[in-house]
């Protein structure tokens, strides 16, 4: 992944779709962490 530099004249639209893909991937992480929580909980 590049790093982009930021451009103080940012389109929402862009913004916009750069928050709901951090949204998704912060859900999906958390969804994988619980999952190997869980599968890691009975060797405990």
């Amino acid at each position: 992944m590049k790093h982009l530099p930021i451009k103080k004249e940012d389109k929402p639209r862009h913004k916009e779709w750069f928050n709901r893909r951090c949204e998704l991937a912060r859900m999906e992480r958390e969804k994988a962490w619980r999952r190997w929580r869980r599968s890691r909980r009975p060797n405990h």
